[in-house]
C-alpha cells in the first residue's frame, strides 16, 4: 500500500516536471518569425536536366576572368555550389548545378551549358538566371545536340548594379579555362 502511494507521488511529480518543461520550453526558444532564407549571392545561375547518367556542366564567367565550372569552382565573382555527375554518387534522381556571384560588379556575365557526357541527345537543359531579389534575368531551355557540345544560354551586361536593358544575347562565348 505504501509502495503504491510512493509510486503514485513520484509519478505525479514526474508529470508535473514534464508539464512545466512543456510550457516553459517554447518561451525559452521562440519560433522564428522570418522563415525565408536569403539567397547565397547577388546573382544565381542554375541548370536542370532529365534524370539519368548524363553529366551536364554549368560554366559561368564574368568579364575576362577564368570561367567557373567543375574544374575551377571559384573565381573573383562567381562560385559553383554544386557539380552534379548524373546518377553517379547521387542519392536522388534530380540533376542540377548552380552557381552564384559575390557582388554584382559592372561588366559582362555569361552562362554556358556543356554536355560533358551525354548518351541521350538531344538533351534539354533548363536554365534560369535570377537576381537575389527574385527578378528573373533569363529563363529557358538549351538543347545540347551531342556529347561534348557547349552552348551559351545567355550573355548580358551589368551597369550600376542592374542588368542593362536589351544587352542579353546568346552568341556563343568561348570561356577562358584554367589548364
Amino acid at each position: 500500500m505504501i509502495r503504491t502511494l510512493i509510486q503514485d507521488v513520484l509519478l505525479a511529480m514526474l508529470l508535473g516536471v514534464a508539464a512545466t518543461i512543456m510550457f516553459i520550453l517554447p518561451s525559452v526558444n521562440p519560433a522564428s518569425t522570418e522563415q525565408q532564407l536569403s539567397p547565397p549571392g547577388n546573382l544565381i545561375a542554375a541548370i536542370t536536366w532529365p534524370a539519368g547518367d548524363e553529366d551536364v556542366d554549368l560554366w559561368v564567367s564574368y568579364g575576362d576572368d577564368f570561367a567557373v565550372g567543375y574544374s575551377n569552382k571559384s573565381a573573383t565573382v562567381w562560385s559553383l555550389l554544386r557539380d552534379d555527375l548524373g546518377n553517379k554518387s547521387d542519392t536522388t534522381p534530380l540533376n542540377f548545378e548552380s552557381a552564384f556571384t559575390r557582388g554584382l560588379p559592372d561588366g559582362e556575365y555569361a552562362v554556358n551549358v556543356r554536355c560533358y557526357s551525354c548518351t541521350k541527345v538531344p538533351m534539354p537543359v533548363s536554365v534560369e538566371v535570377r537576381l537575389a531579389d527574385g527578378v528573373t534575368v533569363w529563363s529557358g531551355v538549351v538543347d545540347i545536340m551531342k556529347s561534348g557540345q557547349e552552348r551559351t544560354a545567355i550573355r548580358f551586361r551589368v551597369a550600376d548594379g542592374a542588368v542593362v536593358a536589351d544587352s542579353a544575347n546568346s552568341v556563343f562565348k568561348q570561356m577562358k579555362r584554367k589548364s
